[in-house]
């Protein structure tokens, strides 16, 4: 257990208008198993849309992390070109260094991340951001771990299997069900299970607490704080479905996600209850999705958000809007940039 309180950062990226990348990626993305893709479809899509949010990400991590111990950029051969690599905070990690060849190249993110724990000298206790997410108030000692825990909400909620992603999530409670007693769990940790930290969010729990088994665990897409440890621990309890999941280039609805170490995490116990809304997810198309990132941003609402553009149309224009915002919150350079 990590007491020293050294949290590391890590984030993937991808520069989806890289052409090297690009004509490296095609025939996996044209063949992947995703609802989005189709031979149709050109691998420039929303997925690989760049809006450039990542330099903001590091001016969020150095004005209100900036005590965090170092930051891992989870790459596949690709750099940003004003990334300051020689800055002691800052390492890129390549696909290369933490895949094992025989699965590379690799463009299914549920498996790049299940490999995250292989980064060289990577703390014990680190948070997961994507490069559309962002600091928005200051992260202190105890925000994301406590007594080298991970802080975290245990609510049940249903799972539905409509797509392959949720088909994901579900493979990854089965996964847990066969291995973790529910019953026993509550006996022994009943103020994890129903905590007041997780307020009107109980409920939810409530209507899940019949049942025998785990139903699935509610989720915020935003910045979650994990256990390197709890990463091998899940190798070792389900290394076939894992290294299955590798096999897979792009998606597939048999897969599981690194959602399933958060999981792992909550059934064994391992966490301090937390309050539910630390951070808060927005979808950019959404009608008046602008107005409010601005406003949290501005009173420092949250601990952080994330900013995802599946739903946008009008891309020109809500990229400046957001930048605008972006730039007028986190103006200055950080160290991390040249």
């Amino acid at each position: 257990m990590n007491k020293n309180n050294k949290v590391d950062i890590v984030i993937p990226w991808v520069d989806g208008y890289d052409k090297k990348w690009e004509k490296k990626a095609a025939p996996y993305i044209k063949k992947g198993l995703e609802n989005e893709a189709s031979e149709n479809k050109n691998v420039d899509d929303r997925r690989y849309r760049d809006w450039d949010i990542l330099k903001y990400s590091f001016r969020s991590i150095e004005k209100y992390f900036g005590w965090a111990h170092k930051v891992y950029l989870v790459t596949d051969e690709q750099q940003p070109k004003w990334l300051n690599t020689t800055y002691s905070k800052v390492e890129i990690i390549d696909h290369k260094q933490i895949i094992d060849q025989k699965y590379l190249p690799l463009f299914n993110s549920s498996a790049i991340l299940l490999n995250l724990y292989k980064i060289p000298n990577l703390a014990e206790n680190f948070v997961l951001m994507n490069d559309d997410m962002l600091f928005t108030s200051p992260i202190k000692k105890d925000t994301y771990f406590k007594n080298g825990l991970p802080k975290d909400f245990m609510v049940e909620n249903a799972l539905t299997a409509s797509i392959d992603f949720f088909k994901n999530l579900f493979n990854s409670m089965q996964l847990i069900n066969s291995t973790f007693n529910k019953r026993e769990f509550i006996k022994k940790n009943f103020s994890k299970y129903f905590s007041y930290h997780y307020g009107i969010d109980n409920f939810r729990t409530l209507l899940s607490f019949p049942y025998q088994y785990y139903t699935g665990f509610q989720s915020i897409h935003c910045v979650q704080p994990y256990l390197k440890s709890a990463f091998e621990k899940v190798w070792e309890l389900y290394p076939e479905r894992l290294q299955q999941t590798c096999t897979h280039k792009t998606r597939d609805e048999r897969d599981v996600t690194e959602w399933l170490v958060r999981y792992y995490q909550l059934a064994s116990g391992e966490f301090i209850p937390d309050k539910v809304h630390k951070g808060k997810y927005f979808n950019l198309g959404d009608k008046g999705a602008l107005d409010e990132i601005e406003d949290i941003l501005k009173k420092r609402k949250y601990y952080s958000i994330c900013l995802n553009d599946d739903n946008v149309t009008d891309f020109e224009s809500t990229l400046n809007r957001i930048t605008k915002i972006l730039q007028s919150v986190f103006p200055r350079k950080s160290r991390y940039e040249l």
